[in-house]
């Protein structure tokens, strides 16, 4: 093993975090193991050097140079050990430290597995804190409610995931046995099967055929009425087979557990890859039949999960009022026919986000919208903002069964009533794509507002015609930046001569309501594209594929989580304006060598030369004939020009909506804290999912049958035409009752001239033989 690829992990375990007066964490007690491996075989070789030790305990590690608050959360197959491995590899020295997980449990319940697969879902975005190791589950010392603790029998539990088994261990229930034979056969390689079950027992010995020296191996699990608990009363635990790569109770059930997760995320996991995995990380075979089957009930359990989020739509509705007073949020159903209710549509916008954007942000939005890629299909609508450093602010989305100008028509008209100033959209800027529902809702509900189009799917389009067009892209987005009309003339003139087909098409698709030439400044942004929009969508996209409320609570925790990042940056920074402003200035700077200062006066008319071109400027107005400065509301080339002339500060003429004090303002507030869902209060309403929804799981559960013939109208729909009263004809001679096989007749003269089978041809000359023998004789 080359040095260059191990590092050294100094492992502490056996031991607790304490907090000092001082606020110092200190890892008390236990003992430290060195380990030197690869990143990769971390895990592999802290389970082998630990064994037992090792299963049911919170890992987290930080390197030298850290403190202990510095500490990370450190999950086997999850991007927090990617990163982990990518900084031992550099820093060649890592920290780990291993707790009991036990301690973390609440009183009474476990963490439901939606909120767990919420919380692995945001758990890159936070650094998770350290919970007490006080177990509130037994009886403090020298108590005198309850009997001393040393007097209690002490029976041995199971370590979920340990697949480690001993006598006399007890389980909740015989799932809770079966799902430790499962880890116990996976742990192994080991071949075991279940040859007794019933209602309070389970015996499973191993699968292993061979007649000549059976193996010993059996464990049988029953209820024990004094304990109260199924307890492994035999366990025979040596083998004295060879393990034949198989196990009889990898199910297909089994399967569908063991892959639920990479189901849920990517419902077209295919059964091939199930298969290779199990050989892979288990050294076992399963059939194609036995993943496809697997597969199958996984998506069987993914639709029963999403229609069980449906039915706590209206606890969750509730539960975000309570926690989040003023906001908005908005269930629409519809009755069946049977009344029963159906989702419709599902809209939210918190008041925090609500107040911020109305008061801090610039009067732009975007509008878009995205494919939930669950098994549930349906549109996420989403309303996004810009801060002070030009970055996405989500403030309102909803969930609709479809993208048309009726869900469109409803969310706007939300908006509006939460954002009061938005009113008919005067001063506003919204930027879309071309979608005709989305168009027909803007100028129907906002129809003073301005309305800017997507350049980017405009010029999409044009490249699916013109692939092989190599300056399409530049003459493409010159004439959508283009800030004046003269500038916007010309560049649709370098595009007519380099190309007539590509200035028909473009001119079909109207430049002017994506090109800057036609847009006013009120709302201090230069974007001709909906790209913050597209950000967004691809900043949730993990949680598109998971059910109703499970996506709606990952946007909500990441929104958070992106407002608590973005408060400390701001904090953090030191200059007036943003960083991006400050970018953008300074790339203004370098074009500084194409223009020259010709003249200025009192009042603050000035005018410089760009490229030999002259350009006049207001220095108190802000504003060059270029259009750029007032449009962005940061100082173009021109602008910078007479500053550095006259020695004047640019921060002076830089707008106020890139000051790092905005963007303190826009994240000084955020969402507040929401319950998990076993702590909403159950309403007892049922909501279905839409049958629009539902049935595009059916595709996903097998090939698509081949569609029937389509039967003439003198055929029968169900019946097969029956050769019962019917005339057989010759196809030869013509004549009733026999075909052509048995003819001796000569060929009519009606069938003479119709092109003859080789059938008919051999009966033919076999005729003609038989006629000549006859004659002779």
């Amino acid at each position: 093993m080359s040095t260059m690829d191990v590092a050294t992990f100094s492992v502490y375990y056996g031991g607790n975090w304490v907090t000092s007066e001082d606020e110092e964490d200190a890892y008390i007690g236990g003992e430290v193991k060195m380990l030197v491996c690869k990143p990769e075989e971390f895990y592999t070789k802290l389970g082998s050097e630990l064994g037992e030790a090792f299963y049911g305990k919170k890992v987290s590690y930080n390197y030298p140079y850290e403190d202990s608050k510095e500490r990370k959360l450190l999950c086997e197959r999850d991007s927090s050990f990617k990163k982990m491995c990518d900084g031992a590899r550099w820093v060649k020295f890592v920290n780990v430290y291993l707790i009991d997980s036990e301690g973390d449990e609440e009183i009474g319940a476990e963490p439901c597995e939606e909120e767990l697969r919420v919380e692995r879902n945001v758990a890159n975005f936070i650094d998770e804190d350290d919970d007490e190791q006080f177990d509130y589950h037994n009886t403090p010392p020298n108590s005198d409610d309850e009997g001393r603790e040393e007097d209690e029998v002490k029976y041995v539990r199971c370590k979920r995931g340990s697949g480690v088994f001993k006598m006399n261990q007890v389980f909740d229930s015989l799932d809770e046995f079966k799902e430790a034979l499962v880890d116990y056969a996976l742990k192994g390689g080991w071949n075991i099967k279940q040859n007794r079950w019933g209602k309070d027992k389970c015996e499973a010995i191993c699968g292993v055929e061979d007649s000549e020296t059976p193996c010993k191996w059996r464990i049988y699990c029953a209820f024990e009425e004094p304990v109260g608990k199924f307890m492994v009363k035999t366990f025979e635990h040596e083998h004295s087979c060879t393990k034949d790569g198989y196990c009889k109770i990898l199910k297909s059930r089994v399967i569908a557990k063991l892959f639920l997760d990479d189901i849920r995320s990517d419902p077209d996991f295919k059964p091939r890859t199930i298969e290779e995995n199990i050989l892979k990380n288990w050294n076992l075979v399963a059939t194609i039949d036995k993943c496809r089957k697997g597969k199958k009930i996984a998506l069987e359990i993914i639709q029963k999960e999403h229609e069980e989020q449906f039915y706590r739509l209206r606890d969750y509705k509730a539960e975000l009022l309570r926690s989040n007073p003023e906001s908005t949020v908005e269930l629409n159903t519809v009755l069946d026919d049977d009344g029963s209710e159906i989702f419709h549509r599902f809209y939210v916008c918190f008041a925090n986000l609500r107040k911020q954007w109305c008061t801090w942000c610039r009067p732009i939005f975007g509008l878009d919208g995205c494919f939930l890629k669950s098994t549930l299909k349906g549109q996420l609508l989403a309303a996004v903002g810009r801060d002070a450093n030009n970055g996405m602010y989500p403030f309102a989305w909803a969930i609709v069964d479809v993208e048309n100008e009726d869900n469109w028509t409803w969310f706007i008209q939300n908006i509006k009533k939460d954002c009061k100033n938005l009113q008919d959209g005067q001063g506003y800027t919204v930027i879309s794509d071309r979608q005709k529902g989305l168009i027909n809702a803007v100028d129907r509900e906002l129809p003073k507002i301005e309305h800017r189009m997507c350049a980017r799917h405009i010029y999409g389009n044009l490249k699916k015609l013109f692939p092989n067009s190599s300056e399409m892209k530049g003459l493409f987005w010159s004439v959508a930046e283009s800030c004046i009309l003269s500038e916007y003339e010309a560049n649709l003139d370098r595009v007519k001569a380099y190309d007539i087909r590509l200035f028909e098409a473009i001119m079909q698709r109207n430049p002017a309501n994506c090109s800057l030439a036609f847009c006013t400044p009120t709302a201090s942004c230069i974007d001709v594209h909906n790209n913050i929009s597209e950000s967004f969508n691809n900043a949730i996209d993990p949680s598109r594929y998971y059910p109703m409320v499970e996506m709606l609570e990952i946007i909500r925790r990441r929104a958070m989580q992106r407002i608590e990042a973005r408060k400390k940056k701001a904090e953090d920074h030191k200059g007036r304006f943003t960083k991006r402003a400050t970018a953008f200035i300074a790339e203004e700077q370098t074009k500084l060598k194409f223009t020259k200062y010709v003249s200025g006066s009192s009042d603050g008319r000035c005018e410089v030369l760009d490229c030999g071109k002259s350009v006049s400027l207001h220095m108190g107005m802000r504003t060059c004939a270029c259009r750029k400065w007032e449009m962005s509301g940061l100082p173009c080339r021109h602008a910078l020009r007479i500053i550095n002339k006259k020695k004047l500060n640019y921060e002076d003429y830089t707008s106020e909506w890139y000051s790092n004090a905005k963007q303190n303002h826009i994240y000084s507030s955020s969402i507040e804290p929401v319950n998990g869902l076993r702590f909403w209060k159950n309403s007892g309403s049922v909501i279905k999912p839409p049958p629009a929804l539902v049935e595009e799981i059916q595709n996903t559960k097998g090939r698509k049958p081949k569609p029937k013939r389509k039967k003439a109208r003198h055929e029968s729909p169900t019946k097969k035409a029956s050769r019962k009263k019917r005339i057989m004809h010759c196809g030869r001679c013509g004549e009733a009752g026999h075909n052509v096989t048995k003819c001796k007749n000569p060929v009519s003269e009606k069938n003479k001239s119709k092109k003859k089978t080789p059938i008919a041809d051999g009966l033919d000359s076999l005729t003609q033989t038989q006629t000549t023998q006859d004659q002779e004789e």
